[in-house]
Parts: structure tokens; sequence; C-alpha cells
């Protein structure tokens, strides 16, 4: 069930655009909620006092609905859950949007277009903000799919409820609210959360792309910090579509749409080495 249920969402996000429906604002309030009856608390007891409560509901209705229908029920909630833990921004629709605007020249929008879909502040020149579009898209890959793939596969819809719940306490999505205090123990957490993900990642990037290049990136840097979670996708990503580390990014959108189709083919390797693990189990 696990393997049609990433099968079928991971099409459902690459396909069709449903972020609209993805409404995380009762969980910032529900946050503030319980923050208040906790004045003068850690900041990491706060944020398990949040996540927690919602662990146990998903736990306890998944364990309610199965074997209702013949696992019918319990299909279409794991499949709803892990649509709604996606994202919560389509990462496709915001890339090619951000592409799309910064390819027809227009700084202004293009400046906006990014700081709504990735947080891009830094709107100096053109070549900058390709740059930090594609450094992004790398990241983002990581942060609204696989990761949440990640945990989804390993503890269920329990672990794709607590990583999506961490990251809207860290503050890593530009619409999305949060309490400044929980911020840095999200932060924390999220690194945590990412260490494993970003690092099966980036060994498929290398299956996905150049190979040589990014077995080259890994041995140059000091892969094992939590630190280094976000620097080592980017430029993990980067070699794998055979770019240096110190080449321009071109200005015409292609880099970044062949960023795109190595996170397609990424993805289709990601399933095809579960389909197998299936099969041998």
């Amino acid at each position: 069930m696990t393997f049609i249920v990433t099968l079928i969402a991971l099409l459902i996000e690459r396909f069709f655009d449903w972020s609209h429906l993805r409404n995380w604002q009762w969980f910032a309030n529900y946050q503030k909620a319980i923050s208040k009856r906790l004045p003068g608390k850690s900041p990491y007891l706060v944020l398990a006092a949040t996540i927690i409560p919602l662990l146990l509901l998903t736990l306890i209705v998944q364990l309610a609905l199965q074997h209702v229908l013949f696992g019918l029920i319990e299909f279409l909630f794991q499949l709803f859950l892990f649509l709604y833990c996606l994202g919560p921004q389509n990462l496709w629709a915001d890339t090619f949007a951000c592409i799309n605007a910064l390819v027809q020249g227009d700084m202004t929008l293009a400046g906006e277009k990014l700081q709504a879909s990735f947080g891009v502040t830094d709107h100096s020149n053109k070549e900058s903000m390709h740059g930090q579009l594609l450094n992004n898209i790398f990241i983002a890959a990581n942060r609204r799919i696989f990761a949440i793939v990640f945990w989804f596969l390993l503890l269920g819809p329990v672990g794709a409820v607590l990583y999506r719940t961490i990251t809207l306490s860290s503050a890593r999505f530009p619409k999305q609210e949060t309490l400044p205090s929980l911020m840095p123990a999200a932060r924390s957490t999220e690194a945590v959360l990412d260490w494993v993900p970003v690092r099966i990642l980036t060994c498929v990037f290398a299956l996905g792309g150049h190979f040589v290049r990014v077995i080259s990136c890994w041995r140059k840097k000091p892969v094992m910090g939590l630190e280094m979670n976000e620097s080592l996708l980017t430029e993990c990503g980067t070699a794998a579509l055979g770019n240096g580390e110190v080449e321009a990014v071109a200005q015409d959108g292609s880099i970044e749409r062949n960023a795109i189709g190595l996170l397609d083919r990424s993805f289709i390797i990601t399933l095809v080495i579960l389909a197998i693990i299936v099969m041998l189990h």
C-alpha cells in the first residue's frame, strides 16, 4: 500500500497544482493557542506540545481505519494525508512561474515571484536571481517532496505529519505564519530530520545526472555535519547537471529546466528502487 500511495501522490503532485487547497493556517493558530498556555517554557517543549498530539491523532485514525472495507478507507486516508503534507506550495508550478518571469525580463515581476515562491529577497541582478532560483529548486525538492517521501516510507502518515509540522514551525515557507520563538528549535529539529534524506537524495542525483562530478563533490566536502544539508544539496545538484562550482548560470532558464528534468529522473529512480524493494519482500 505504501508504494502505491507514494506513486499516485507523486504523479498527482507532478502534473497537477492543487497547492491552493493545502491550508495550514489552522496549524499556525493552533500553535499560538498552545504557546499562550505554556508561557516561559522551553521552545522545544512548546514545539513537542504542539506536534505530538497531532502525531497521536494521526496514528489513532490510521489504526482505527485498518481493515475497514478491505483497507480501502485506510488507503484513501494515507493518500489524502500524504498529498496534504507535500508542498505546501507546488515545486514545479513555482519553478516554472519563476523561470517564465525571469526569461520575460520583467525584474520586478521576477523578484515578486521568487520571493513568494522561495523566499528569495536578493533581487540585485538577473544572474544572481537565476543562481538563487537554481539553488532553491534543489533545497525545495527535498523540503517539499523527498523528505516527506522518506519519512512517509519510514513511519507512514505519522512520519509525513512530523516532518511537515516541523518545517512549518521553522518558517521555511514564505506564505506560512509561524511563531518566532519556535524557529530556532524547529530549525535544529528539521536539520536532524533532513540529514538522511538529503544524503540519499544527493546519491540519487548522481544516478540521474553526472555521476563522477557528484561523487567528486562528496569527496571535497565534509558531508557529515547537520549544517551541510543545504550546501550539499545545491552543490551536488549543480554537479549532477554537469556544472562546476564557479560556472555562471545561463540566463535563458535552460539550467533551471535541466534541474527540473534531473528531479523528475531522480523521483523516477526512487520509485523504481522502491518497487524493487517491494518485489523482493
